[in-house]
């Protein structure tokens, strides 16, 4: 091993660190190891490695759609969703439970997981309080069901759209394998969670409490309420057509983003850019010049390399190990690294493989969204849901307690999506 490839590893060893122990910021971490790699001379021409290995179209679809989310979010039409949803089916413990789950999985379908549990965790809190029944079934519900319905789309999970842009996978060649599945891991998930919290789903409910909710309030302005509807719908409608309309993902966000922007935030723009995740991307940007590096050196290769001695054997075991595989190091580690870290690994596998076909990209993308739920620590939108149950109820949820729930929903989708792959890629 030369002083390059140990220089590249070293670094995305030293960011891996970094998001493991959370001792030192991820974005300083990686953006300081971007700057070290292109400094060591691993790139000839250092533009390269902004030209070459930077995924644009990834980076403009997640800002796209943080700046949309935002100026949705002001005018609470998620808030509305969740409080009508309360209203159709609280007369029902369980179906109460179903339509949430559904919506929350729905919802971070197309927007990120984190801000999905950022507007529905509070929301049933509060449903909680004035039923009078136990949050900790539903809050973990929905924190298992974010990640299960960001499986679904490319936009839904951060793995997915760089997979879908590796792949060259549109909206609808990836939700059409991926949307059934989802749809079936969450019926697992209910099922799981009718079966373990069925004492506290027998609570009776008070259907009067219910009917005083009022969505009324929630519309400050009834024309901009009306236009943000329509916006997503449009949007969605675009990311569903975009192979017919020749339109990139990111193409389709940045509309969304800025049309939403002239039409209802022309004079406060500022403001919502402002609550744009920059850290996020610019994690993003270091982290696809440090897997650059890996490249780069032939790490990524050797890596391929020895994975590829295993699919000589048999390509439906390696593709079942590697969704395990993934599954069980996303459940642990932020699955933005390693998804980054295996995309150039699947590519030279299906390239030298000819029994392995491109529905390995799928199995990668359900093991690192899915592996999410395994641990307190799997996903985003976790650390988020357990802070908020802190920060309003003053109650901390371990390590282990969390994990002796999502190690189980992890086997059970597991097994539902190796089922389902083994039928639809016969």
């Amino acid at each position: 091993m030369n002083s390059l490839q140990i220089i590249s590893l070293v670094v995305f060893g030293f960011v891996l660190f970094s998001v493991i122990t959370h001792k030192i910021n991820r974005t300083t971490a990686a953006m300081l190891g971007a700057a070290v790699v292109i400094a060591s001379g691993i790139f000839p021409d250092q533009m390269e490695a902004f030209r070459d290995f930077i995924d644009f179209n990834t980076i403009f679809l997640l800002l796209g759609m943080m700046i949309f989310v935002n100026v949705l979010k002001k005018r609470n039409i998620f808030t509305y969703m969740g409080i009508m949803a309360l209203k159709v089916t609280g007369k029902n413990l369980k179906m109460l439970y179903v339509s949430l789950i559904f919506i929350v999985a729905i919802i971070s379908s197309v927007i990120d997981n984190v801000t999905t549990i950022l507007i529905f965790v509070p929301i049933s809190l509060a449903i909680c309080d004035s039923l009078d029944i136990d949050y900790l079934p539903l809050i973990l519900s929905e924190i298992f069901a974010s990640n299960i319905g960001g499986t679904a789309t490319i936009i839904g999970d951060p793995p997915n759209i760089m997979i879908a842009s590796s792949a060259n996978l549109t909206f609808m060649d990836f939700t059409k394998v991926m949307g059934p599945l989802a749809v079936l891991n969450l019926i697992g998930l209910i099922v799981f969670i009718f079966i373990v919290f069925r004492k506290e789903l027998k609570v009776k409910i008070d259907v009067n409490i219910i009917k005083n909710l009022d969505t009324h309030e929630l519309i400050e302005d009834k024309k901009e309420f009306i236009i943000s509807f329509v916006l997503l719908g449009i949007t969605i409608i675009l990311f569903v057509f975009q192979h017919y309309l020749n339109l990139e993902a990111s193409v389709v966000s940045i509309i969304a983003a800025f049309s939403s922007l002239l039409i209802l935030e022309r004079h406060e723009i500022h403001e919502i850019l402002k609550d744009v995740e920059w850290e996020s991307l610019l994690f993003f940007i270091a982290l696809f010049i440090i897997t650059g590096a890996l490249e780069k050196t032939g790490v990524l290769e050797i890596l391929s390399d020895k994975v590829i001695y295993f699919t000589k054997y048999s390509s439906e075991m390696f593709s079942g190990i590697l969704m395990t595989l993934s599954a069980v190091i996303s459940g642990f580690l932020d699955n933005i690294p390693f998804t980054a870290a295996m995309i150039p690994v699947t590519e030279n596998v299906i390239k030298v493989n000819n029994g392995i076909g491109n529905y390995l990209w799928f199995y990668l993308s359900a093991g690192a969204c899915l592996g999410g739920n395994m641990t307190a620590i799997g996903a985003s939108a976790n650390i988020i849901g357990l802070a908020m149950i802190k920060q309003f109820k003053n109650k901390r949820i371990s390590f282990l307690k969390f994990m002796s729930y999502g190690f189980f929903i992890v086997i059970i989708n597991l097994i539902i999506s190796l089922i389902y792959f083994g039928i639809f890629f016969k």
